[in-house]
C-alpha cells in the first residue's frame, strides 16, 4: 500500500508570449506548490484491473478519469499481470486553476512506478506525464518552479518565503478555451524574471508586488465575481493578491494564520456561493 498528499498549485506569475503553430499558447509562468492536497491510496491486487473508488460522487471513475486513464496506460505498455485499487479523497476544487486533476495524475504515475518497480527514468516520467497534461511534470516536482513552453521546460527557483494564503474559489464555471481565445498579442512580455529575482531577496512584500497574470483581466471582464473577490481580499489588507492560472480561484497573501482566518470570515459575510480555505506554501520535496 502507498499514500500520497497530492499538492495543489498556484501560478505567481503567468505570461502569455504567443501562439504556436499546433494551437498550443507559448507560457512563462511560475508555479507554487501549496499544502491544500488531495490524498491518495494505491494498492495492489491479484486480480487484474483498475479500481477507482473517489469521495466525490460527481467525479467519474472510468475512462474519463486521468487517474484511470494513466493507470491504464502503464498497465498495458509495462504489461503489468496485476491490478490496482487506487482511492481518492477529493480535497481540492474541480475546474479552479488549481492543478487538481494534473497533482492527482501525477501522484498515479509516481505510485504505480515504485508499486509495480518499473523503473521508469524521471526523464521518461515527465514525458508520459506530459503527453496527458501540461502540468503534470511540475506536480510530480513541486515547490516553487518556472515552467516555460506549454509547460514542459521545468526549471527548480528559489523557495519562496513562508506565509499564509487565503484561496477563494467562486462557484462558477470558467472556460479556460474561451478566455484563451480573447487573449492578445499585444505587449506579450515575461515577467518570471522579475519574480524569480523577488524570490531570491527572500522578501513577501517583493515577492507579492510582483504577481502577475495575463490572463486575469480577460477572465474578470467574463466574470465579474473574480474582480469582486480581489477587491474585498485587497480591502482586509492583504500583503498581495492574484489569480491562479485561469481562474476562477484567487488568492491572497496574508503574514499570519489569524490576519488570513479573519480575511476568510470576512468573505464569507460580503460574498457567498465561494469556497475558502487557508493554506501555506509548500517547499520542495
Amino acid at each position: 500500500m502507498m499514500i500520497i498528499q497530492a499538492k495543489a498549485k498556484i501560478n505567481l506569475t503567468l505570461d502569455v508570449l504567443g501562439k504556436r503553430s499546433d494551437g498550443y499558447h507559448e507560457l512563462s509562468t511560475i508555479m507554487q506548490s501549496i499544502d491544500l492536497c488531495d490524498t491518495l491510496t494505491f494498492r495492489k491486487t491479484e486480480r487484474m484491473g483498475i479500481s477507482l473508488k473517489i469521495n466525490n460522487p460527481f467525479l467519474p471513475v472510468d475512462e474519463k478519469n486521468l487517474i484511470y486513464r494513466i493507470a491504464q496506460f502503464l498497465i498495458l505498455e509495462y504489461n503489468i499481470r496485476q491490478g490496482i485499487s487506487i482511492e481518492l479523497i477529493k480535497r481540492i476544487p474541480i475546474a479552479a486553476g488549481l492543478a487538481g486533476g494534473s497533482t492527482n495524475a501525477a501522484a498515479t504515475l509516481l505510485a504505480l512506478n515504485e508499486i509495480f518497480e518499473l523503473s521508469i527514468s524521471q526523464k521518461q516520467l515527465y514525458k508520459i506525464g506530459q503527453s496527458f497534461g501540461a502540468d503534470i511534470p511540475f506536480c510530480m516536482m513541486s515547490g516553487t518552479v518556472l515552467a516555460e513552453g506549454i509547460g514542459e521546460k521545468l526549471k527548480p527557483l528559489t523557495n519562496h518565503p513562508k506565509t499564509w494564503l487565503v484561496l477563494a474559489r467562486p462557484q462558477i464555471f470558467v472556460s479556460t478555451k474561451e478566455i484563451f481565445s480573447r487573449w492578445s498579442p499585444q505587449n506579450a512580455e515575461s515577467k518570471s524574471a522579475a519574480m524569480a529575482e523577488a524570490l531570491m531577496s527572500g522578501d513577501i512584500q517583493k515577492v507579492a508586488s510582483k504577481l502577475s497574470n495575463d490572463l486575469a483581466p480577460i477572465a474578470m471582464e467574463l466574470y465579474p465575481e473574480i474582480l469582486r473577490v480581489m477587491n474585498v481580499l485587497r480591502e482586509q489588507n492583504a500583503i498581495g493578491v492574484n489569480m491562479s492560472g485561469s481562474g476562477p480561484t484567487v488568492f491572497a497573501y496574508f503574514g499570519t494564520e489569524s490576519a488570513a482566518l479573519m480575511a476568510i470570515d470576512h468573505l464569507k459575510r460580503q460574498l457567498s456561493n465561494i469556497d475558502l480555505f487557508c493554506v501555506k506554501i509548500n517547499e520542495s520535496n
